[in-house]
């Protein structure tokens, strides 16, 4: 593609436009803390989810809600495009509490009155607009694309599953124990990564390491020392840190910090 450099705006660091991200890591399963709103600009890309494809356009737009393990496949990374808008913080937490229940877990998948409003608040974004006015254009926009949701696409809810994969989103910087998951929540070992599995298309190690790559790349943003980078998002050393990041993006931190227009420490 033309363009494979990420672009980024960020306001009050709590939202973030992304344009053209064309790393590796984004085309394996992956997590995001943030609420993701994506449209596609140009081309088809298959959005992956609970063993289920979703086939997105030129013209349509996707919502992806919060620590939902997720894999997106451009059919052509030659003629593909796309803008994402990273909601963080206050703006996620406040959304995901303003919406039903049955978005909690899953995909949207929007049309092309979403895909013009995500456009038009994409351009607000990186105006000279200020911060009231921009404020006010994200949270107007973001409730008529919930109010428009036509159809909705989400799992089904396990109640004990949900409960356990809140408790590793909570302690995920822990070393946690499967004998001690299964004992606290009264179930089999086999039966709670069989049911986490086909609910969250990830095992629970798995979902732990993505919250820990997830937190080690938001502390890039303000730490410079991979070492320490490391240890504060719990892992063993630099190298485990190294190879547990490559495992779960396809590339190791510094090719992560590069790509981002991150400096590092030597």
């Amino acid at each position: 593609m033309e363009n494979n450099k990420v672009k980024s705006s960020s306001i009050y660091d709590m939202l973030e436009v992304k344009v053209n991200d064309s790393h590796p890591h984004a085309y394996k399963p992956h997590l995001h803390s943030e609420l993701s709103i994506g449209i596609i600009d140009k081309g088809k890309t298959r959005l992956t989810i609970n063993d289920m494809d979703y086939e997105l356009c030129e013209g349509e737009a996707v919502i992806i809600m919060p620590y939902v393990v997720h894999n997106c496949q451009p059919l052509d990374i030659n003629n593909w495009a796309f803008t994402m808008i990273y909601l963080d913080d206050s703006f996620r937490d406040e959304l995901t509490a303003s919406i039903g229940n049955d978005l909690k877990i899953g995909i949207t998948k929007l049309g092309t009155k979403e895909f013009k409003l995500i456009k038009n608040l994409a351009n607000t974004l990186k105006s000279e607009n200020d911060d009231f006015i921009k404020e006010i254009e994200i949270i107007d926009c973001i409730n008529e694309i919930i109010e428009s949701i036509e159809v909705k696409v989400y799992s089904d809810m396990d109640s004990i599953i949900e409960q356990i994969r809140c408790y590793i989103k909570d302690n995920f910087l822990a070393s946690l124990s499967l004998d001690e998951l299964s004992k606290s929540f009264d179930m089999n070992k086999f039966k709670l990564i069989r049911r986490f599995k086909k609910i969250y298309d990830s095992t629970p190690s798995a979902y732990q390491l993505q919250l820990k790559v997830d937190y080690a790349k938001q502390l890039m943003k303000h730490e410079k020392d991979l070492v320490a980078i490391s240890l504060k998002a719990g892992f063993y050393d630099q190298a485990h840190f190294s190879k547990e990041f490559k495992k779960a993006t396809g590339i190791t931190p510094r090719q992560y910090a590069l790509s981002e227009g991150i400096s590092m420490m030597r």
